[in-house]
């Protein structure tokens, strides 16, 4: 029996994907640990795993991170990535690391598991000799001189501008948060790295498992060794949901051929005036059934029910493994999660969303040819309108997900990336 601590920020997107992990690990007889804050607890709990909550004094709320960014004046965009590389990410890595140092006491892992932005996992390790499996929660950021850098939302170029645009961001735009992240490697009494600090993550961990496939990411000749494609972690059957009411229109609308249309806003760019009300406008009265989720907002407040066109049903919560192998468009936000399910079903998408990690997604959707960016956090009803025509009319997007929903067949998962953090507790050796 292994013991594993996971270790995330208190953050949907972060932590969720590594539930699926947990689960498998507790289910095989390993015993799990989990560092982090106190809005998922219950979700962390459900797998069974121990918990450590986070010091109040070092969690947030991840729903109000926009906010934070509004009021220092940020716009999306470098600017916000920056800023929030530097205030959420990494400026708090010692703190966090102090905390882990008495988990790590009490708990006394064979492992550190991390998603990528929560870089205090694998560091406290380190620092520990305990190794540590890091796993994606975005488009993969690590430097290439096949791809554009993380941030700028520009697909593959010549490996002259790539070069360049690296150069550019690590050295000027990203200037202050690689001085900082080395900073704190300093301050932790870390040998000083070299490299680009969002390289760190390939770099300190055993393995840096992407829940994703080849096909959606742009090829690489010097991807690092440490990294390896696992497949998306696809959520198990629903526990305890009770379909909505007409949950039998959406049946019949698949029984019958009539299109059906998933429109859903993610977990941190929430506001139902952003992408929900203007997909609403833009589908209301046309032929797909459109079906809108409306997560942390009460469908009745956001649109009444006597103001919704005929062909809108919406939810406050649908479980995307009962409802995705039915759609046939996903409009969402961007959400990289959410575009993983989608694509594992063979869904193609129309993708609004510029803050956080979307401008990659997007940026990925379209070279990958599998939907439409926006490239907006708030589209007009008619670009929503037109785009879901777009997809449903040219045959092309379908087919180009269902290649990808074939890819995706042939990857394991959360079982994959299971094994792999098991192989990495045996090895007990850290890399770095």
């Amino acid at each position: 029996m292994s013991r594993i601590l996971f270790t995330t920020m208190p953050m949907a997107g972060h932590l969720r994907p590594g539930l699926p992990l947990a689960k498998q690990l507790i289910a095989e007889g390993h015993e799990v640990a989990w560092y982090s804050g106190a809005n998922y607890e219950a979700e962390i709990a459900r797998t069974g795993a121990r918990i450590y909550r986070m010091d109040p004094a070092l969690d947030f709320d991840d729903t109000k991170i926009d906010d934070r960014a509004n009021k220092a004046g940020r716009k999306p965009g470098l600017a916000t990535l920056k800023w929030a590389i530097m205030e959420v990410f990494v400026n708090p890595i010692p703190a966090w690391v102090e905390e882990i140092d008495r988990v790590l006491d009490d708990f006394r892992p064979d492992v550190v598991v991390a998603e990528q932005g929560f870089m205090a996992g694998p560091v406290a390790g380190y620092r520990r000799g305990i190794p540590s499996v890091v796993f994606s929660v975005s488009p993969l950021g690590i430097s290439s001189v096949d791809a554009p850098p993380f941030g700028t939302g520009l697909q593959p170029g010549s490996r002259l501008r790539n070069r360049t645009l690296n150069w550019a961001l690590r050295n000027v735009v990203f200037a202050a948060p690689q001085r900082a992240a080395e900073q704190v490697l300093e301050r932790l009494g870390l040998p000083r790295r070299t490299s680009y600090f969002m390289d760190w993550g390939s770099e300190i961990a055993a393995k840096y498992l992407v829940p994703s496939v080849p096909q959606f990411e742009y090829p690489r000749s010097d991807l690092p060794g440490t990294v390896e494609f696992v497949g998306a972690f696809l959520p198990g059957p629903a526990a305890s949901w009770t379909p909505p009411e007409w949950w039998d229109d959406v049946l019949q609308a698949h029984a019958t051929g009539r299109p059906i249309v998933l429109v859903t806003q993610g977990t941190i760019a929430t506001d139902p005036a952003n992408l929900i009300l203007p997909s609403i406008s833009g589908l209301g009265g046309e032929e797909p059934l459109v079906v809108v989720t409306t997560v942390g907002y009460d469908p009745d407040v956001v649109l009444p029910p006597d103001q919704r066109p005929d062909n809108v049903r919406m939810a406050p919560f649908i479980p995307f493994g009962e409802l995705l192998p039915m759609v046939d468009v996903l409009v969402t936000n961007g959400g990289y999660g959410g575009v993983q399910l989608a694509l594992a079903n063979g869904v193609p998408l129309v993708v609004a969303g510029t803050t956080e990690d979307k401008m990659e997604v997007s940026a990925r959707v379209t070279w990958a040819g599998v939907g439409i960016a926006l490239r907006t956090d708030t589209p007009s009803a008619e670009q929503v309108r037109t785009s879901v025509s777009a997809v449903l009319s040219q045959p092309s997007y379908r087919a180009k997900a269902r290649e990808l929903q074939q890819a995706y067949a042939g990857y394991p998962g959360a079982t994959r990336a299971a094994d792999a953090i098991l192989e990495v507790a045996r090895t007990a050796q850290p890399v770095g």
